[in-house]
């Protein structure tokens, strides 16, 4: 879009739905006459200039964006599609990188909390799922660099999806919310109250012990 139909129109992607504002030029009544207008009133829309704007602003939020060409470059044009081939090939490609560097940085972070965790278990399901994810990855990044896009994206999307899985398993989370040191914590204070008795219980039952036995012993010498 051009920078005049820009500050003419407005497009806002508001959560779960998209809100589209277009001034009076779009439609079939003059800015000057549109008070004294009657109700109701048919109104044309320009669907080109609607289609324009939805267009460019959809293409922006899907992170296609504008490159520089080379000079002399000759540019394939999209037609009524709104995305052309290398363009696809182009979003496909970067999104194919983006998650498999999220699965990375995911695997990463449970192999830093298994570190961290020394009592923590990884049960069978949750291993299965690391060794889905990494082989995926790799397949990901096979595909990739042999031009197999389509392969590569949608192998990096399993590999994210068992990521994720392994790294919010339930089995886990509480070892990752409630470490031993919160434990200790939380456990001390509810139980220190009843130890404490207990133990000085202890301590004067041995006492008494030795004092009997002192006194056995004493009584026996002196027969």
């Amino acid at each position: 879009l051009n920078s005049a139909l820009a500050r003419k129109h407005e497009f806002l992607a508001l959560r779960g739905c998209l809100a589209l504002f277009f001034s009076c030029q779009v439609y079939n009544i003059e800015p000057e006459a549109a008070n004294e207008t009657s109700f109701p009133r048919r109104v044309d829309v320009d669907m080109v200039r609607v289609m324009e704007v939805f267009v460019a602003q959809l293409r922006l939020l899907f992170g296609i964006l504008p490159v520089p060409l080379p000079e002399g470059a000759l540019l394939e044009s999209f037609g009524n599609e709104g995305l052309s081939a290398w363009e696809l090939d182009r979003l496909l490609w970067a999104r194919t990188v983006e998650n498999v560097a999220t699965v990375a940085t995911t695997l990463t972070s449970l192999a830093q909390l298994l570190e961290k965790i020394s009592n923590i278990v990884i049960q069978d399901d949750v291993a299965s799922q690391v060794f889905h994810a990494v082989e995926s990855a790799q397949k990901a990044l096979q595909d990739l660099g042999v031009g197999h896009l389509e392969s590569a994206f949608q192998a990096s999307k399993e590999a994210i999806m068992s990521s994720e899985r392994a790294f919010f398993d339930p089995s886990l989370l509480h070892l990752l919310y409630f470490p031993d040191d919160q434990k200790f914590a939380i456990y001390i204070p509810l139980f220190l109250p009843m130890a404490v008795p207990i133990l000085l219980s202890l301590v004067k039952i041995v006492r008494e012990a030795r004092q009997n036995k002192k006194a056995e012993k004493a009584a026996t010498k002196m027969d």
